[in-house]
């Protein structure tokens, strides 16, 4: 950026260039007088001095100086003064206006390089917490597995043999670690989106089937509270490139929190709908609705709103934010659209073509 495409690194041989520049801007001030404004171009030099990466104060100076200097010979030697004072004033003051645009420039340059710097720390940092929460998840999630498995196993084939305080105990045991478990797997996720190690396998099928799939999945879940769903499309078949894998996340994600924050009884639409470049994808409730200052911070980490689930239900704050990010890598957009009291309306909106 402040190098203006130039290497050149050592600091006499820029000065001469500038010195060179200045004496030219000083001929022609001298040769075409009043007819041709030059003022600002005693500028050009002092800027480009500054902006470069091997400037420092005492080159500005110098190159300062000596623009001053010929610009008190130019007008020394074209006008009629009076006195030697005013054309010396003149040139004290316009030294001192190149020396404070120098050093605003300077000082911007030395900031701009700092917040490089700290740019470049901080995504080191980053990759480091990546790593960091990627290995720990990793760890925690086959104990955690464990724990899930051995508690559903002892429900299924022991329930008989256990009374109704131990039964309990067994079913929150059960419950605590499959939040946990799709916590960590929720963290894995964040782990590789962040680190860039995602990579999508696009291949070309069929939305419609794709979303009737996980719809059914989802319908299972939704029946406990007496919700259905419900898929609204005109199209029988819609084949363009997605990856199912991710992409069944962020429909999983949408259809879950739709569920959770729906009243019973109600009803849950998915609807499709594309047009020449794009096809969209839009959960439908009837629930409670999202404040519109707090709808911002939805796909933000770790970000919740005050809208609590219907039945109790947890959430951990990750799902939005992970399919934000799963949606910008198939080069999509993802929003809602939500009133209190009046349901929320999530989509996003998929490319039909990559380019």
């Amino acid at each position: 950026m402040f190098e203006f495409g130039l290497k050149i690194e050592n600091k006499i041989l820029i000065t001469c260039i500038s010195f060179i520049t200045l004496s030219c801007i000083g001929l022609l001030d001298y040769y075409t007088g009043s007819e041709v404004s030059v003022l600002l171009a005693y500028l050009i030099p002092i800027l480009l001095i500054s902006f470069h990466n091997k400037s420092e104060k005492t080159l500005l100076i110098i190159n300062a100086f000596f623009a001053a200097t010929i610009w008190f010979t130019v007008d020394y030697t074209t006008i009629n003064y009076s006195n030697l004072f005013n054309p010396i004033w003149n040139a004290f003051v316009r030294f001192i206006v190149f020396m404070i645009i120098g050093m605003l420039v300077l000082n911007l340059k030395e900031k701009y390089k700092s917040v490089l710097k700290l740019n470049e720390d901080l995504k080191l940092i980053n990759e480091e917490k990546n790593k960091f929460i990627g290995v720990a998840a990793h760890d925690l999630r086959n104990p955690i597995g464990a724990i899930y498995s051995f508690s559903d196993l002892i429900i299924e084939n022991y329930s008989e043999k256990i009374d109704v305080k131990g039964m309990k105990m067994m079913n929150h045991i059960k419950s605590l670690s499959s939040n946990s478990l799709k916590l960590l797997e929720d963290l894995l996720d964040v782990s590789k989106i962040e680190s860039g190690t995602i990579k999508l396998q696009l291949k070309k099928e069929n939305y419609i089937d794709f979303i009737t799939k996980y719809m059914y999945f989802n319908l299972l879940v939704a029946k406990k509270k007496d919700i259905n769903i419900r898929l609204e499309t005109n199209d029988n078949e819609l084949f363009f490139p997605f990856d199912e894998h991710y992409l069944s996340e962020v429909i999983n994600n949408l259809l879950t929190n739709a569920i959770k924050f729906s009243y019973p009884k109600s009803e849950i639409i998915i609807k499709i709908s594309t047009s020449k470049s794009v096809v969209k994808t839009e959960i439908i409730d009837q629930g409670q609705g999202i404040p519109v200052e707090e709808q911002t911070k939805l796909f933000n980490y770790f970000q919740k709103t005050s809208v609590q689930p219907t039945n109790g239900e947890t959430s951990t704050g990750l799902g939005l934010a992970i399919a934000k990010k799963i949606i910008s890598e198939h080069k999509g957009t993802i929003g809602v659209i939500s009133e209190i009291n009046k349901g929320a309306t999530f989509y996003f909106e998929l490319p039909l073509k990559y380019a």
